[in-house]
């Protein structure tokens, strides 16, 4: 049973780290801002104290889907410095205990933010002061995008069963999967060491380049699997119409441990409905109408993050200087309505056994091993005694 917090209105907000959870997609169109705001009004309806950040820089709808035709200061009035604190840009919604950072549309250039600008972005959404701080990272596989994502305690890689959504978001995952290791490089020399995994080609393992550090800079290594170990990605499988399309989700992850070394169980699934195209046009959550099957489903994927939602977050910064440009898209939310049938262990939900997949077969994984007084195996890494201390 999920616990209520206090009401918002009822307790002054406190100065605490608050537990942020990124949903990104690598392609427009497959749900991600669907699956964004239903998970924020669900855990809002549920007392806890909820902000919802639109990070789709120069194309955001947030307020769009929420009714706000009008919304606050937002995204834009901190990149211009006209407000300070990023909780002085919070809009109040129709939905209580949730508040909306609105992002950025139609303003040139919104998208093609600065290092330094992005950085400040970054340090402003960590205090922000909430139970839970979702943010609805933008398209595409600009670093800003990429990092945005890697912002999240839990970062939720929306998909459906089509093969280029399949695609984009793999090639999307491996780039923040790397942005986060090179942040956490120390020196010069260790980003010199991982440019061969940067450069890797889509068929390569990017697990087995990593490996390869053990022989030349060990220590590195273990830095390198303690990342991916604590990444903290989730897949939330949508647009699902039959059973064989959660199969593919359940491919996708093995696929994705087989590649880049990392779990990435499947959070829910995530059903094909009408009843979204009804609540985008009313410009209301499909999650507060509490008889619809869809909002059931919500509630579910919703307790399901919780259940793996940590008490504190590791720190996250960005410490070079640089600057890139951001691959933005407008496309508007795919319809998406939910019901999360399983997941895979560590979730609560136990995993049903993969059904057919998409064409091809996905790569044979190697289990991880068990056995005490030895590191868990990754693919492409033979595990080796752990050194008492």
């Amino acid at each position: 049973m999920i616990k209520s917090g206090p009401a918002m209105t009822d307790v002054p907000l406190q100065a605490a780290r608050s537990r942020i959870v990124t949903v990104g997609g690598g392609k427009g169109g497959v749900g991600k801002s669907i699956v964004a705001l239903n998970l924020a009004a669900t855990l809002a309806q549920q007392g806890k104290r909820v902000v919802i950040a639109d990070m789709d820089l120069g194309a955001a709808n947030q307020h769009l889907l929420l009714g706000l035709s009008d919304p606050g200061p937002g995204l834009q009035a901190l990149l211009d410095k006209s407000v300070e604190e990023a909780k002085d840009c919070l809009t109040e919604t129709a939905v209580p205990n949730l508040r909306l950072l609105a992002g950025t549309s139609a303003v040139l250039g919104a998208a093609n933010i600065t290092h330094a600008e992005k950085v400040r972005l970054l340090q402003k959404l960590r205090a922000l002061e909430a139970d839970i701080v979702i943010i609805d990272v933008g398209a595409g596989v600009g670093y800003n995008m990429l990092d945005f994502f890697g912002l999240g305690s839990r970062k939720l890689l929306v998909t459906t069963p089509q093969v280029t959504a399949i695609h984009d978001a793999y090639s999307f995952l491996k780039g923040a999967v790397l942005r986060v290791l090179h942040h956490n490089a120390d020196k010069a020399i260790e980003a010199a060491l991982l440019e061969p995994a940067e450069a890797s080609s889509r068929g390569e393992k990017v697990v087995e380049i990593l490996a390869r550090l053990r022989d030349v800079r060990p220590e590195l290594a273990d830095k390198v699997f303690a990342e991916l170990g604590r990444f903290g990605a989730c897949l939330v499988g949508n647009q699902v119409m039959n059973r064989a399309h959660a199969g593919v989700f359940r491919a996708v992850a093995q696929t994705i441990r087989g590649y880049l070394g990392l779990e990435v169980p499947v959070l829910g699934y995530l059903r094909s409905s009408t009843a979204i195209h009804e609540s985008v046009n009313r410009r209301r959550p499909l999650a507060l109408d509490p008889d619809s099957e869809d909002a059931a489903a919500f509630r579910e994927l919703a307790r399901a993050l919780l259940a793996i939602l940590p008490v504190a977050e590791d720190d996250f910064e960005i410490t070079e200087d640089e600057t890139a440009p951001v691959e933005s898209s407008a496309a508007s939310p795919a319809p998406v309505a939910a019901k999360p049938e399983a997941a895979t262990p560590p979730l609560p939900v136990a995993a049903k056994p993969a059904a057919r997949a998409v064409r091809g077969k996905p790569p044979r994984v190697p289990k991880e091993s068990s056995r005490s007084g030895e590191r868990p195996a990754l693919p492409g890494l033979t595990p080796r005694p752990v050194r008492p201390h």
